[in-house]
């Protein structure tokens, strides 16, 4: 089955990758929030995630920069290929780096499924790092979505 989704979530981590910069520690914090929240409530994406994400990005020129190139890029894509998200084992490998993530709290109802729920666990993951610029670059599915855009973009 092929998707077309919200690009938001895949064109930060492509453009996260791809930062020479550290994030700022007041940015990590924003990013913990998101990974929380995401985590928490999947479902208030499109209501205040989403915007908080679009926040950090905003700050961080470098960062806002190749997340608008990766946008682009993605709204290029007809469909998007169900063997671009990331694998149990990747996401797995990403929390193993770093120490598991604790639940506290209630579990959320409602999940988020598919499409949205993997690339959702990344993001939890990476926003809870220690080094989030590091987790992100052995998130090793995001070097598949980059040469499938290099490859849609080759040919238009």
């Amino acid at each position: 089955m092929k998707t077309k989704p919200d690009n938001t979530i895949i064109a930060f981590l492509l453009a996260f990758q791809d930062l020479k910069t550290a994030l700022g520690e007041e940015h990590k914090q924003n990013l913990k929030e998101v990974a929380k929240q995401l985590e928490t409530q999947p479902k208030a994406w499109e209501v205040h995630i989403k915007e908080r994400l679009l926040e950090i990005i905003a700050a961080n020129s470098e960062l806002s920069q190749s997340y608008e190139f990766y946008q682009s890029q993605l709204e290029n894509l007809e469909e998007i290929p169900d063997n671009l998200l990331p694998t149990e084992a990747e996401i797995s490998k990403l929390v193993s780096r770093d120490k598991a993530p604790i639940t506290r709290g209630f579990k959320p109802k409602d999940e988020a499924i598919g499409y949205e729920s993997q690339l959702n666990n990344v993001v939890v993951i990476v926003g809870n790092s220690e080094k989030p610029e590091e987790t992100v670059k052995e998130a090793t599915f995001l070097g598949k979505w980059k040469q499938l855009l290099s490859q849609s973009n080759q040919s238009n």
